[in-house]
């Protein structure tokens, strides 16, 4: 279901395209600080030499209800992993190509750079050219605030069961040094009700990802799901599949025909097929997402999902709506995540929807992936529910961001870096670092993870 929908210029949906290079120093570097570059010229060789994994497990797409995959276990590809110019091969190569004056290759991008697979459910916008161009979601959102989204570069995912697939042209990493512990951001056109924080216009999608461990550049490894706060412990179990079909004279949905893919947008469509995803709860199905920590909570019940919250406008660093940084880049800014577990807007953050990659789960252990990182994303609409008057809920995406490591984030000491002195100014003032609301052991983990990065 599409909000405020705006005009766009038509264009194929099965248009692939590319995102934009990474650029200068994001807004919540300090002085002296650094960004961490090799986090952006990895690749998934230097990925699987680390993890010492040269195996191919067997291909595991989303399980049916009875069936899934099983997650590889390895050690994260940071361990002993260098985050300057000293301690990366990489960059030392590209130093001493631009002294030649050799050609240099693309920067990797900061956002989802291709398109894999498109399959909407039936919806309101699907048919329509300005809500099913799949390229919509790849390279930098199109953020239009808290109070109006802006749909002009986000695609439609359609009800339940529709989704799309996505690469980035590097492997998303696990980077200890990364805010929040968050690794990677999904966009949508998700608003605040009233521009009340605590009650979301949404509509819930799941968040899958696999690692190209065998290295061919298909989507066929292992896939893991982001359980985040309402996904059952064994996610398997909340897997529904949903009929569908273009005839508006038996039961089976949509009610509104016009609803179902066209033959004409989309050539040579079955007449009837089904969907399948993990359905999230009744809490998600409903117009209005209330938290369900209550209408005054400053900690988030609901997170781990996309299209739960807003895109900001670019350069926009309180949430007001209001430009602060007029020159700031894409990549700058929507690289800088917002802690999805408190209620509100992260300042210097873009808004949308963060993750963690151990967040990821075996769909049908329960038990955590342990990935180094990620290469595919996988989006799916997780809601199944016809909000009268307002049409299906349906997930819009707008893209996805791969989190650039700050040092400054964990900065404890005024010298914009994460060393040693940092861990013992946290043991004198103890403050929440993974943003839980809570201040525990696992916050000074979180630290000296981050400090311990270059160590072998």
């Amino acid at each position: 279901m599409a909000r405020d929908a705006q005009d766009a210029s038509p264009s194929s949906p099965f248009l692939m395209g590319g995102g934009s290079p990474p650029s200068s120093p994001s807004p919540w570097e300090g002085a002296g600080g650094r960004d961490t570059p090799c986090a952006h010229h990895r690749t998934l060789r230097s990925v699987r030499s680390q993890r010492g994994d040269q195996s191919l497990p067997s291909p595991s797409p989303r399980p049916s209800p009875s069936g899934g995959g099983s997650p590889p276990s390895s050690p994260s590809p940071w361990e002993g992993a260098g985050g300057t110019d000293s301690r990366c091969p990489r960059l030392l190569l590209i130093s001493a190509l631009a002294l030649l004056g050799l050609p240099l290759s693309s920067p990797a991008s900061d956002f989802a750079a291709r398109v894999i697979a498109y399959a909407p459910a039936p919806g309101q916008f699907i048919n329509n050219p300005s809500f099913n161009n799949p390229a919509r979601a790849i390279g930098p959102p199109t953020g239009g605030g808290t109070a109006t989204p802006d749909n002009t570069s986000v695609v439609s995912l359609g009800g339940f069961g529709g989704s799309i697939t996505l690469a980035f042209d590097h492997t998303v990493l696990d980077d200890p040094c990364n805010p929040f512990g968050l690794d990677a951001i999904v966009f949508s056109n998700a608003i605040w009700a009233s521009n009340d924080p605590n009650r979301r216009f949404a509509e819930g999608a799941i968040i899958e990802i696999s690692l190209d461990t065998n290295a061919n550049d298909l989507a066929d490894d292992p896939w893991f799901v982001v359980r985040g706060s309402h996904l059952p412990p064994l996610p398997a179990s909340s897997l529904q599949t949903q009929p569908w079909d273009d005839s508006g004279a038996t039961p089976t949905p949509p009610s509104n025909v016009g609803w179902y893919p066209s033959p004409l947008v989309y050539p040579g469509f079955p007449a009837s097929y089904t969907t399948t995803s993990f359905r999230l709860p009744a809490l998600y199905e409903t117009a209005t997402l209330v938290n369900p920590n209550g209408p005054t909570a400053t900690i988030e019940g609901a997170w781990g999902y996309a299209e739960l919250s807003p895109t900001l406008v670019l350069g926009d660093l309180d949430g007001d709506n209001l430009i602060d940084d007029p020159l700031i880049t894409p990549e700058d800014y929507y690289t800088a995540p917002d802690n999805p577990r408190a209620v509100g807007l992260t300042p210097a953050s873009a808004g949308g929807d963060a993750f963690d990659i151990a967040w990821a789960v075996d769909p049908i252990t329960g038990e955590p992936a342990s990935l180094p990182g990620f290469d595919f994303i996988r989006i799916t609409t997780g809601v199944n529910f016809v909000a009268g008057a307002l049409g299906e809920l349906s997930a819009e995406i707008d893209g996805v961001a791969d989190i650039r490591p700050r040092e400054a984030f964990f900065d404890r000491t005024g010298d914009a870096r994460a060393g040693v002195e940092d861990v013992y100014h946290w043991e004198g003032v103890r403050d929440d670092i993974d943003g839980d609301g809570a201040v525990t052991d696992a916050d000074r983990a979180m630290l000296l993870r981050c400090v311990r990065r270059d160590e072998p």
